[in-house]
């Protein structure tokens, strides 16, 4: 368990500080101790505002938490999250390449891929999410830049592109619309450049995870005008109470999220679904040796999480 305070000896930037700033390779060492802040350029609606707090509120949990591994970061320079011990096979080699990681949370997937050489960028609603993220990369002395910044409006706060843009388990669900979700991860790459995203499918998002006998669909499989409304007291990782418990969350087909990053100018290079997932996204299933969630049987009924490796023409 690491209880460090967030804030110490960071400095938040003004808007008009980022902006001059020339681009983050020559600074990236300053930047592991610096928190840069962003003014909204558009106010956020009722539902982001909401999950903004929410994960604000699940931030100081999870960063003590041992699911997030954060003691482990910092006493063992070459430890990677499970995530992305899983992903790099995936994604291949990103040694001296620049990477932005949408929805970042604390940092421990940026940081990560940061360890496996790359150079790497982190955005995030959450400013306590931000907060902890420098403040890690700062204490396990692994340099990495975190911004602050509603998705949608990253294209505005980060002027800059990347030869790849990655999104870690368990983000899109928490954005309205999956055609601007897509527009923003194509404004980041140029031509050649590499987009890949690991996620909940949206088969298991659509069934009621409260039921310990059945797989029976609940909610909307499609991406929805109006979300799913939910109060989580408790948090996936970690053991405290969430101070902001109402939440908002977004279901996306894989085949509307696939027609958005074509649409957005992305090749689809492969897509896969796996019946296993990170998290028990279904109160039957179980934690195995690897760590993974799978069905305890029948495991062919059901797909838990899927993949996408694009690039952009």
């Amino acid at each position: 368990m690491v209880d460090v305070p967030l804030l110490e000896g960071l400095r938040v930037l003004r808007p008009e500080e980022h902006a001059a700033d020339p681009g983050h390779t020559s600074h990236i060492s300053s930047m592991t101790r610096t928190l840069r802040r962003h003014t909204q350029s558009m106010p956020l609606d009722h539902y982001r505002e909401t999950n903004r707090a929410h994960w604000d509120s699940r931030t100081p949990i999870h960063y003590g938490s041992d699911e997030y591994g954060v003691s482990r970061f910092i006493s063992d320079l070459q430890h990677l999250s499970g995530v992305v011990t899983y992903d790099k096979v995936k994604l291949g080699d990103v040694i001296g390449k620049t990477l932005l990681h949408l929805q970042c949370h604390i940092g421990t997937d940026t940081i990560s891929w940061a360890r496996l050489g790359a150079t790497v960028t982190g955005t995030d609603l959450s400013e306590k999410s931000i907060e902890a993220a420098t403040r890690l990369s700062e204490d396990c002395g692994t340099p990495a830049r975190f911004i602050v910044s509603e998705l949608y409006d990253t294209p505005a706060v980060v002027g800059e592109k990347f030869d790849i843009v990655y999104t870690g388990v368990g983000a899109i669900c928490w954005i309205p619309d999956i055609q601007g979700w897509a527009e923003v991860v194509s404004s980041f790459l140029e031509p050649g450049g590499t987009f890949y995203m690991r996620e909940g499918h949206p088969m298991m998002w659509a069934l009621d995870w409260l039921d310990n006998d059945e797989l029976r669909v609940k909610f909307a499989y499609f991406e929805t005008k109006e979300p799913e409304a939910e109060e989580e007291h408790e948090t996936y990782a970690g053991v405290g109470v969430v101070e902001s418990p109402l939440n908002y969350g977004w279901n996306h087909g894989i085949g509307e999220t696939l027609d958005a990053l074509i649409r957005a100018g992305l090749r689809i290079d492969r897509v896969e679904e796996y019946d296993e997932c990170e998290w028990q996204g279904l109160p039957m299933m179980i934690q195995e040796e690897d760590g993974l969630w799978r069905l305890p049987e029948g495991r062919e009924r059901l797909p838990l999480m899927w993949s996408v490796l694009a690039t952009k023409v």
